[in-house]
């Protein structure tokens, strides 16, 4: 099969060029799998206390001392004298974050459902202290409620009943279909930075092929020799499919290499499956590239300029939800913004059936579509130029 064999020497001649790609590729995954090795400390979420001073002007009633107890499970209490100066000195050299005072006659107006104030000073732009606020109100609007409802309550009988309430907490778990949550954002980045390597690898050896085989004399000399031209034609079209199946190939074993049996469950495998499609589409922008260029400077130029825009602008290399929304309207034109969509959200997906299913078809579908057109595009331009041979 001589259309075989010529294929195989391009490639070999050029393949330097394209492991230059996969060199930056294996750097990035690299790179990806050690920076998510470990679990930063500060990346686990835990209660962070406010150094609370509290101040008691209504003489530590029954209500007081309670709502002072529940607060003892998101602040430390912190003593501090109670005149304002040592107030503010704590304050001012963060010995306390939060003072919060209870004015005289509180309890007695609180009871009797009379507006009053509670008064804070806190440290400016103190994420803490708007979490104690909340709280604060929480356990005061639940008291207001028992007041409201419950006529002649006494003061202990509202501070339990509060209490009870308020210690009722939900358990919430963030599950990931992938085990380990670092592990996941990492295998999506690499499966998202796998589409610009695709595209390099796609552009340059199939770009080359399609232009060398195109060149004038030299595509006469192939159309009188013994190979009939719908046989050429179907080798190269296999040519072409089987470099495109062996560079997916290669990315595929790549990501076993580094994420093991992580690449055998169902979200990354329905990620392997996304990058086989867009492996379809980038070889139908690869045949028209090749089929419309003339010069491999030129090929160079467009396969940096094509590979990294659509990366660029469709949340390879910076997210999708940084870029903004006429960026990513504009984007939508492009396969990769559907193969980075997919590869983002089937990651969280919590249950993978056919109806949450459904629209990452769409995706693909989105994908498919612009790879049909750009390959009717791609045979209108080798039909233009077969026309202007013969003429």
């Amino acid at each position: 099969m001589p259309v075989f064999r010529a294929y195989r020497r391009i490639i070999k001649k050029n393949l330097s060029q394209l492991l230059i790609y996969l060199a930056v590729f294996i750097g990035l995954a690299a790179s990806l799998l050690s920076s998510g090795a470990a679990t930063p400390a500060d990346t686990v979420f835990s209660d962070a206390k406010v150094k609370l001073a509290f101040v008691d002007e209504a003489d530590s009633s029954i209500l007081t001392e309670g709502l002072k107890a529940y607060l003892e499970r998101y602040a430390n209490m912190v003593d501090v004298k109670h005149d304002r100066t040592s107030l503010q000195d704590a304050l001012f050299f963060e010995d306390v974050d939060y003072i919060l005072r209870i004015p005289s006659g509180f309890t007695e107006d609180f009871m009797a459902g009379r507006p009053i104030e509670l008064e804070k000073t806190s440290r400016p732009a103190s994420f803490s202290s708007v979490y104690l606020d909340m709280n604060i109100n929480k356990f005061l609007n639940t008291a207001r409620f028992y007041l409201a409802n419950i006529p002649g309550i006494s003061q202990q009988e509202l501070v339990a009943q509060v209490i009870d309430d308020l210690s009722v907490e939900t358990a919430v778990e963030i599950r990931s279909k992938v085990e380990d949550i670092n592990v996941g954002d990492n295998i999506t980045s690499f499966f998202n930075y796998m589409s610009y390597v695709l595209l390099s690898l796609l552009i340059l050896g199939i770009g080359t092929f399609m232009m060398v085989f195109n060149q004038k004399d030299l595509r006469s000399r192939t159309l009188c020799s013994s190979v009939p031209l719908r046989q050429q034609n179907m080798q190269i079209l296999w040519g072409n499919l089987i470099y495109a199946v062996v560079c997916w190939m290669v990315m595929m074993i790549l990501g076993f290499v580094m994420y093991g049996k992580t690449m055998l469950s169902k979200p990354v495998m329905l990620m392997a499956l996304n990058a086989f499609v867009f492996t379809l589409v980038a070889l139908s922008i690869s045949f028209m590239v090749g089929s419309t260029l003339n010069s491999r400077n030129a090929l160079s130029a467009v396969t940096n300029v094509v590979s990294l825009g659509m990366c660029f602008t469709c949340g390879v290399f910076v997210p999708q939800f940084m870029l903004g929304e006429k960026v990513l309207a504009f984007a939508q034109i492009f396969p990769v913004y559907w193969y980075v969509r997919f590869n983002n959200e089937i990651i969280n997906l919590g249950s993978i059936a056919l109806e949450t299913f459904k629209p990452f078809l769409g995706y693909m579908g989105m994908q498919l579509g612009i790879g049909v057109a750009i390959l009717a595009v791609a045979l209108a331009i080798i039909k233009q130029k077969r026309q202007t041979w013969e003429a």
